[in-house]
């Protein structure tokens, strides 16, 4: 990169045109953000949460400050989601029950929205009907495609959107590598999610879940680089976290080491995030909360740990507790654990704390 090119990226800073799109975490907004070409990789193990943790960060939370901010910012928000695991029908259902919670602080689950366990009575069917424009809305800004595909295929839909909405030009006609992307909106943040990457298919050229793992990595660290993507992908972690000689020893905190199948993904992200539920091994929260205060009589617990493992642009190493409300798939950042009170834990055991 010529200094000329360094000095353009540093006046847009200046002029605000590089600012991104918070995550809705405030002490996590401070060490990094929603802007383009950031790879994020975000981990954990199965129950953990991070499916729930990757819609509030990179999709709810962005497109309900980007709603709010229509005519107020230059920034146009584009969330494609690729959902492997749930259908578009589960994820849109989970969304607006979170919504209606934060709104008017009544739980209606995905369970009774869609009648599986019990069926809601007439005002909370009037209620969900109120939303139809939040979901049209969301619908204007996210793209959510159901079920497993090739990293091939996915790459290709990838470069179909960006030339759909931007060009590629080459500069020096002599020269080949100097193509670049010139998008039709320099504004537009474009999420891409992967959830999760373990369930890519594999193919004829990537015959192993391992290589379909790396070949996509790869793909999305070139849809970053030339494309000005943000790639949120999610991943499970091995076993090796419940390993009995880990237990005994009580390191189960997670490391870098413990995402399953390949170590292209924590290579080629430039921020990689792990949740972890402490209570489910039996041991204390590193930072120090008192998890006994945030489970409820019925077993429910409502605390995960975050922690920011790597960091490209800043400071890592850094430890977040999270309140968590499992059914409606919400996060809100604690106090730190030196500021805490008796009430604080009893307001996120009654859900009071997530209204706030």
């Amino acid at each position: 990169m010529s200094f000329e090119k360094l000095n353009e990226e540093v006046n847009k800073g200046l002029s605000g045109n590089n600012n991104g799109i918070p995550m809705g975490f405030d002490r996590l907004n401070r060490y990094i953000g929603i802007r383009k070409s950031i790879f994020f990789l975000v981990g954990g193990n199965t129950g953990s949460g991070k499916t729930s943790f990757i819609d509030d960060c990179f999709v709810l939370n962005p497109f309900d400050w980007y709603i709010s901010k229509k005519n107020k910012t230059d920034i146009k928000l584009k969330i494609i989601y690729r959902s492997m695991e749930r259908s578009s029908t589960y994820k849109y259902a989970k969304w607006i029950c979170r919504r209606i919670f934060l709104d008017h602080g009544v739980s209606i689950s995905v369970n009774k929205l869609l009648g599986w366990t019990e069926k809601m009575n007439e005002d909370e069917y009037n209620l969900f009907l109120s939303y139809q424009s939040y979901m049209e809305q969301m619908k204007d800004v996210i793209t959510v495609i159901e079920g497993p595909e090739n990293p091939v295929g996915i790459a290709k839909e990838l470069r179909a959107y960006a030339l759909k909405n931007g060009k590629i030009v080459q500069k020096d006609p002599d020269d080949e590598y100097s193509k670049v992307y010139v998008p039709n909106d320099p504004n537009e943040i474009t999420i891409v999610i992967i959830d999760h990457i373990g369930l890519l298919k594999t193919t004829k050229d990537q015959p192993t879940k391992k290589e379909a793992i790396d070949k996509m990595s790869n793909e999305l660290q070139y849809a970053r680089d030339f494309f000005g993507y943000t790639p949120v992908v999610v991943s499970q972690f091995n076993r090796s976290i419940s390993n009995p000689m880990r237990l005994k020893a009580g390191d189960v905190e997670p490391q870098l080491e413990d995402f399953s199948d390949s170590s292209s993904t924590q290579n080629d992200a430039d921020v990689v995030l792990a949740l972890f539920d402490p209570v489910r091994y039996k041991v204390e929260d590193t930072s120090g909360y008192d998890l006994n205060k945030l489970k409820d009589e019925y077993g429910g617990k409502y605390f995960r740990s975050l922690r920011l493992l790597k960091n490209s642009y800043g400071a890592d190493d850094v430890r977040i507790g999270l309140a968590f409300l499992g059914e409606l798939g919400i996060f809100s950042e604690m106090p730190r654990k030196r500021d805490i009170t008796d009430l604080d834990y009893d307001n996120i055991v009654n859900r009071s704390f997530f209204l706030k």
